[in-house]
């Protein structure tokens, strides 16, 4: 088995941001002041620029590619190769660890001894019209603390919201309604909330059912929980005999 290709995809891409800027910062003036603010970032044009100029191509593009596999181009291959050499100098050689090249494949008896195999794996719903896949657990608690927030509101309790991170702010969350709600079914969303993470798949789906639990962007139903393992199933050995 094999961890999906797109979070090392991810990494790189922020990684290539970091080292662009430090670029510029080492041949900027010492003394000039960097404004940070001065032009909005844009995934999508900075997206468009990587792939002009070939840093990066969806894998397999003219059959119609998958999602998550990339190919590196020249110059994405270039900066690949000097992320890596980064990372090679801080863990080898500041901090003195030692490198070790292993196989990508792996007996699946491993990932089953280690809890990869039962615990990897993510419950997921599906809006019943439009087909889009939201993670149910990310999903039940999006929509009940929307309605908290919804309720504080409407009691006229709606705190000033916290500052959020980057990471936060690019969750989808539920649309807030200012609607009061009886103080009975505030309490049992608190106590949901409190005990998210010990719902199995079933469980959660009883919750959408019984809370009336829509997908937030449709207002559809969504269908029963299906588990998604998020590890990628291979074969070794010129048969197949061994299951990786």
């Amino acid at each position: 088995m094999r961890l999906g290709l797109r979070l090392r995809f991810t990494t790189a891409s922020y990684h290539s941001i970091s080292v662009i800027q430090r670029s510029y910062l080492s041949t900027a003036a010492p003394d000039m002041p960097i404004n940070k603010t001065a032009y909005p970032f844009d995934k999508t044009r900075l997206d468009a620029l990587l792939n002009r100029r070939f840093f990066y191509a969806p894998a397999f593009e003219i059959y119609g590619g998958v999602a998550g596999l990339y190919d590196y181009g020249p110059p994405g291959s270039s900066l690949q190769a000097n992320i890596i050499s980064e990372w090679r100098k801080h863990f080898v050689i500041d901090e003195h660890m030692l490198e070790l090249d292993t196989t990508i494949m792996t007996p699946a008896p491993v990932f089953e001894a280690s809890g990869h195999v039962a615990r990897f794996a993510d419950w997921m719903v599906k809006d019943t019209k439009t087909g889009d896949v939201l993670r149910a657990d990310h999903l039940v608690k999006n929509v009940l603390e929307a309605r908290l927030a919804g309720d504080k509101e409407a009691r006229g309790l709606a705190a000033v919201p916290a500052a959020e991170d980057e990471k936060k702010k690019r969750k989808k969350n539920a649309k807030t309604a200012a609607v009061k709600l009886e103080d009975a079914v505030a309490s049992e969303y608190e106590v949901i909330l409190a005990q998210l993470d010990n719902y199995s798949g079933p469980d959660l789906g009883e919750l959408c059912k019984k809370h009336n639990i829509r997908n937030p962007d449709t207002d559809n139903e969504v269908g029963e929980p299906q588990q998604f393992n998020l590890m990628f199933k291979s074969s070794i050995g010129p048969t197949g005999q061994h299951a990786g």
